[in-house]
């Protein structure tokens, strides 16, 4: 599939997604949070690129994510925001959630088509995300992330005349910016703005 090529580096693009984002998280966001901002914008463009090129999230990349995410609620900086009062209990729980919703709707696709529609670095994405964005916040993450692979699915079926049914779409590829973007957005909403 030739629309899956890219020319970009993908460290190049790390290191640019990483750096914009320390930027715009340096000008709206508190220091800490804007370093964890940078880690998370620099993990879910590695994710979208692997997942692009190769239809997969790597298991070290999703454990990475889950791990810095703990990490830094057990430093005391808790990635879900400032105000936001989690146990550890908590934030396993927010995990198990997240990505066990997306172990459902793999399962009940699985059990329907009888054909895998999601993989499992997908969920397992979902679940480590879950660490940054707690449970509450993964629909916003998953709309917009369906939302884009739905609109990408949509310009390709124009440009081709149509999508053929066996065609696969890199899911985490949308699901990894969602995830950023919904983070920040929660960030964003606990920041006073006077």
């Amino acid at each position: 599939m030739q629309w899956r090529k890219t020319i970009v580096t993908p460290l190049a693009a790390v290191a640019v997604a990483s750096l914009a984002a320390l930027v715009v998280g340096l000008a709206t966001l508190p220091f800490p949070r804007a370093l964890l901002g940078a880690v998370l914008a620099a993990l879910m463009t590695a994710a979208t690129i692997e997942d692009w090129r190769n239809f997969r999230v790597p298991n070290p990349l999703n454990f990475s994510l889950a791990a810095l995410g703990i990490a830094a609620f057990l430093l005391g900086i808790d990635p879900l925001g400032e105000d936001v009062t989690r146990s550890f209990l908590d934030v396993i729980t927010d995990a198990a959630l997240t990505g066990g919703s997306l172990l459902l709707v793999r399962e009940v696709y699985l059990r329907l088509r009888g054909i895998e529609g999601l993989g499992l670095g997908d969920v397992k994405l979902g679940g480590a995300a879950g660490v940054w964005l707690g449970w509450q916040q993964f629909a916003l993450v998953v709309f917009l992330g369906t939302l884009a692979a739905l609109l990408f699915v949509l310009a390709k079926s124009r440009q081709q005349g149509h999508w053929p049914a066996s065609a696969r779409v890199p899911y985490a590829s949308f699901l990894a910016p969602a995830t950023w973007v919904g983070w920040y957005l929660v960030q964003w909403s606990n920041v006073p703005l006077f």
